[in-house]
């Protein structure tokens, strides 16, 4: 058996690879033709460029890692039928199940190594590519401008205010608490505060500090004209952004979580990122199984044939996956729910098609 599983490895890996060569350029491309105008003006050098789209690379491969997985199985299995070794393992009396198994254990194999980059390369890689387009290629912060914001410089600090220019580094009614064990400790209300580079602090102009006793009670109300603060984060380093899922490991995911539960935040969308990052995996070994059943219905089609139902497949899983995603981020429903929702309805189709075979 041994010898008949690297037989088949032999047949499944070609595939394979061309799959994820060819899927993973395709994608990749896309995205570039849709951001070409701005890496077309960006200040950015060609260096910097040719970077952010190379750490981009292990971002699209790793995400279509089922997609070439589900074209290797139905290369492989559409193969054994037209030289006709599939006949003559049926009348030798081999079953469905144990002649294809192979093929499913080498699609988990696959899963693990891609669960592996997933949460050592992708991570590092997709990180360093969202700094280069937010601070080199498309720099946002240079003409962003908040309302209404509030900001979280510090475990127990929060600053909000009317409007908040990053370029500028100016704070339009500005409002900075401080807490200790949840409860209000101190508080500094001003009109103006402006980022003071030489000093590398925020400044506070014309307001009041007032402090507050455990019961929260005020306890005390000084004005100020002028404040030199203990705010020492720059203005881009308080830009109000939630950092994306895929530039986090599961375990930073759920620090992640711990810490926007801690300053009272929604956290939907991480948690069906969660999620979605443990089922992701899994879809390799259900997409296999689900293409093996194909590709014995159709039996002596041509290889173009199997590529077009494989993008047919993929595209119907992708769907699947992105309404998941609304539906666990909007909370219509359960994030543990929406994140398992296209491996669910895709592995009832592989069991039906197995058991049909059968």
């Amino acid at each position: 058996m041994k010898l008949f599983t690297r037989y088949l490895g032999a047949h499944f890996l070609g595939p394979f690879f061309f799959g994820l060569g060819v899927f993973a350029l395709l994608v990749f491309l896309g995205d570039l033709f849709d951001k070409m105008n701005r890496l077309a003006t960006s200040p950015a050098s060609l260096g910097v460029i040719f970077q952010y789209l190379v750490l981009q690379m292990p971002y699209w491969t790793l995400r279509i890692v089922p997609v070439a997985t589900l074209l290797a199985a139905l290369f492989t299995v559409s193969g054994f039928v037209r030289s006709g070794e599939y006949t003559a393992v049926q009348a030798a009396g081999f079953e469905v199940g144990p002649f294809f198994r192979p093929l499913l254990w080498m699609a988990a194999g696959v899963a693990l190594v891609f669960f592996v980059a997933q949460e050592t390369v992708l991570p590092a890689c997709f990180s360093r590519s969202q700094t280069l387009w937010r601070e080199k290629i498309h720099p946002v912060w240079e003409w962003d401008k908040f309302s209404d914001v509030v900001l979280a410089p510090g475990p127990d600090r929060f600053v909000s205010a009317r409007l908040f220019a990053v370029k500028d580094g100016t704070f339009e009614r500005p409002v900075m608490d401080y807490y200790n064990r949840r409860i209000l400790r101190r508080q500094v209300d001003a009109t103006e505060a402006r980022w003071d580079k030489a000093r590398g602090r925020w400044v506070f102009l014309e307001g009041v500090v007032r402090r507050y006793s455990e019961d929260g009670a005020l306890t005390s109300s000084k004005p100020f004209v002028e404040l030199v603060s203990d705010l020492f984060t720059p203005p881009k380093a308080l830009v109000p952004r939630r950092k994306s899922p895929d530039e986090m490991s599961i375990f930073e995911t759920i620090l992640e979580i711990r810490h926007l539960e801690g300053v009272r935040r929604i956290t939907r969308i991480e948690w069906t990122a969660l999620h979605q990052k443990i089922a992701y995996p899994f879809t390799n070994v259900i997409l296999c199984a689900l293409g093996i059943p194909i590709a014995l219905r159709f039996r002596q089609r041509s290889r173009s044939v199997a590529f077009t139902m494989a993008l047919v497949v993929s595209a119907l899983f992708l769907w699947f996956i992105e309404v998941g995603r609304m539906l666990g981020n909007s909370g219509s429903m359960p994030p543990l729910a929406a994140a398992w929702l296209p491996n669910g309805v895709f592995g009832a189709l592989a069991f039906w098609g197995w058991r049909d075979l059968r």
